[in-house]
This record gives structure tokens, C-alpha cells and sequence, in this order.
């Protein structure tokens, strides 16, 4: 083998075993952006989809705490009445494994009715030491449809860099309407989570440490993909 070639293999394989190959959720933010959420503030990206009255939203931020403190607070969905704006009720009504839960929300909603809406939302923990919560629409009164996921990686000295990606298909008579207002609310619902988990951190340790208890008990039943691997052959 080349010898310029093989060098440039170990390298390479160096690079990744240290996690600096690996592209996170920083990379994909230009200086600007980056520099935006390293100050304490938000971006958030929206892609245009065809047929889609709504974009999908892409929206980042930093947090003063662990990812596994993130999590913990988000997989929380019992509270997440108490922090997430106008919303009026969060409670697990159905559970698929310690990890993948069914949770029944209803949303204050303007000019409309308040909309009652069931998710089925799935933690799992990823490699670097983040974690990944997805969720999806199950049924609901107006909202056609929904699918999202909170991607959570570490950053820095003990902090984490988080992105909230949502895609809602509203019902008609909520497309034109509620836009710039649903897209205003995921806004304020990603800064609120970051409220949520830093006070959490700071002020109510045990309620902090409960959360975390409760996590860690789901992942623990969760297989990695390594050892399913091994297991299924």
C-alpha cells in the first residue's frame, strides 16, 4: 500500500476513535449561527416541503446542563404541562416499553378550538453520550399530522447542544391562520425547555435527581445496537 495513503488511513482512524471525524450539531451551523447560539440566543432553520402548508423547523440552542440532564427533564412528560407554553395537559396514557410512551397533550389554541392531540413519543440514548427523542402524531381533533425529534449531544465543559425538529400539517382551518404563530410557539417552547432543565439544575436538585433516576431506568432496558447484533446471530 502507498505509503502517503496509509498514513492518511491512520490518521483518519485516529481522528474518529477521538469523535473529532464524527460531524455533530454544531457543524451544521455556519460562524454566524454558531456565534448566535454560543451568546445564549436560538437559531432556528425552516425547510419548505411540497404539498406542506408548514415548513419544517429546525431550531438550536445551548443549555447549562448535561444531556442526560435534558433528557431527563424532557422525558418528564407528566410536567410538561408546567414549563411548555399553552400547554394545558400532558399526562402518559399508555405505555409500549419503559422508553416508548403514548402521552395525551391539549393545547390552548388561538381564534380556534384547543386542540386535544395523543403522541407517541420514543427516548434512546446515542453514542458520544447523547440522546435522541422522537416523536409522532397518533390522533387528534384538527392537526392532520406531526413528527419531531429532540437531538441532544454534549458540548463543551458539561454543556449540551440541543436541536428540536418539528413537521406539523395542520388541519385547514388552521394552515393560514396559526403559522407565525406555531412558529413562533416552538420557538418559545425550545427556549422554555432550556429555562426548565437550567433551573431545574440549579434550584431543585431533587425533583432533578428523581428525573434522572427514571431515566436511567429506561435506557437501562433499552438493547444497543452492538450487542443486538451479536445476540440476533
Amino acid at each position: 500500500m502507498n505509503r502517503r495513503l496509509l498514513f492518511l488511513l491512520s490518521a483518519l482512524a485516529c481522528l474518529a476513535a477521538m469523535g473529532i471525524a464524527r460531524a455533530g450539531l454544531i457543524d451544521e451551523l455556519n460562524p454566524e449561527q454558531r456565534h448566535e447560539i454560543e451568546s445564549g440566543g436560538q437559531v432556528m432553520l425552516q425547510e419548505d416541503l411540497p404539498g406542506k402548508p408548514w415548513p419544517r423547523v429546525r431550531i438550536f440552542r445551548i443549555i447549562q446542563a448535561k444531556p442526560e440532564e435534558v433528557a431527563a427533564v424532557f422525558f418528564d412528560y407528566n410536567n410538561a404541562q408546567t414549563y411548555i407554553p399553552d400547554l394545558l395537559h400532558s399526562k402518559i396514557s399508555k405505555i409500549i416499553s419503559p422508553s416508548v410512551l403514548e402521552v395525551d397533550y391539549q393545547v390552548d389554541v388561538p381564534i380556534l378550538a384547543d386542540e386535544a392531540y395523543t403522541a407517541r413519543n420514543e427516548l434512546r440514548a446515542i453514542d458520544g453520550g447523547g440522546f435522541h427523542v422522537s416523536w409522532i402524531l397518533l390522533r387528534a381533533l384538527q392537526t392532520k399530522g406531526a413528527e419531531g425529534n429532540l437531538h441532544i449531544e454534549p458540548y463543551g465543559d458539561g454543556d449540551s447542544v440541543i436541536c428540536y425538529t418539528n413537521l406539523v400539517t395542520p388541519g385547514s382551518g388552521m394552515a393560514k391562520i396559526l403559522k407565525l404563530a406555531a412558529l413562533s410557539r416552538m420557538q418559545k417552547t425550545v427556549a422554555s425547555i432550556a429555562k426548565k432543565v437550567e433551573t431545574q439544575k440549579t434550584s431543585h436538585p431533587t425533583m432533578l435527581a428523581d428525573q434522572l433516576a427514571r431515566l436511567r431506568e429506561a435506557i437501562a432496558t433499552q438493547i444497543h445496537p452492538t450487542q443486538e447484533a451479536t445476540e440476533t446471530r
